[in-house]
């Protein structure tokens, strides 16, 4: 009796397994310039492009800005932040040490810029294009549960942050170079004088050498792109690693462009 019991149990979980392995699901959010918005249930083995296509994309939405937000992300991106408000401190104390007061007030404001940022927990550097995600395997992620996929309208300007007098926002100008933007916007005498970085509204990151000596060839900005403008390299020696600037340009990349155009 015992053996047909555990027979019977058997053959029931043998027959379960299936069935809770189709109806396993998962909720991933779509937000802004699409037709369905919101919350929805999808196959635990979703891709990128279920939800894209389920999302209904608006013909306006700027697919180059559009976001994969993972939560997973998130506690690495706050780590990242707070490494940077951590740094921007030390250069404040170093340079009001030595009297180098311009540095020690750009520290400072940018200190609390950065501070004011959120933590999206933005996968960077995605191409969220639904026809192309159904096209391109290789590029057609999985999806977790709690994830979302965020499209903007999109943005007529960029952003000058960083070693300036105040961060800007400019009005983009198509195939202009990143370098000429900075003529509307001033940068600091903390400013790093032979280069700046250009994150693209995807999230790519590029550095730029803008100073005679080592110039690069011209770089232009999508709308919706930033340029950070980095830290001078010497004076921050001793506060900040090398690898400051860059990772301050890394953690710009995960910003949001907003629906009306800047978040």
């Amino acid at each position: 009796m015992k053996r047909a019991i555990r027979m019977v149990g058997f053959l029931l979980c043998a027959h379960a397994l299936p069935l809770m392995a189709q109806t396993a699901t998962i909720t991933v959010t779509a937000e802004g310039a699409v037709g369905q918005a919101g919350s929805a249930a999808y196959p635990s083995d979703a891709r990128l492009s279920a939800v894209a296509v389920a999302a209904k994309v608006d013909p306006e939405a700027y697919i180059l800005g559009a976001a994969w937000l993972q939560p997973a992300l998130q506690r690495d991106q706050l780590r990242l932040r707070a490494g940077i408000e951590y740094e921007l401190g030390a250069i404040r104390r170093q340079a009001l040490g030595s009297e180098n007061t311009p540095l020690g007030e750009t520290a400072a404001a940018f200190q609390a810029w950065i501070s004011a940022r959120p933590i999206t927990g933005r996968r960077t550097g995605m191409a969220l294009d639904p026809a192309r995600l159904e096209v391109t395997p290789a590029e057609d992620w999985p999806v977790h549960g709690g994830d979302t996929l965020f499209y903007p309208r999109r943005p007529v300007d960029i952003r000058v942050v960083g070693a300036v007098d105040k961060p800007c926002r400019l009005p983009h100008v198509p195939l202009q170079d990143a370098r000429r933007y900075l003529a509307n916007c001033p940068a600091s005498p903390a400013a790093d004088p032979d280069l700046i970085y250009v994150v693209q509204p995807d999230g790519a990151v590029f550095a730029q050498n803008v100073a005679l000596w080592n110039r690069d060839l011209p770089r232009p900005l999508a709308p919706g792109a930033w340029i950070y403008v980095p830290f001078d390299r010497h004076a921050i020696a001793g506060a900040a690693d090398e690898a400051f600037n860059r990772d301050v340009a890394d953690f710009i990349a995960t910003q949001l462009l907003s629906d009306e155009g800047w978040r």
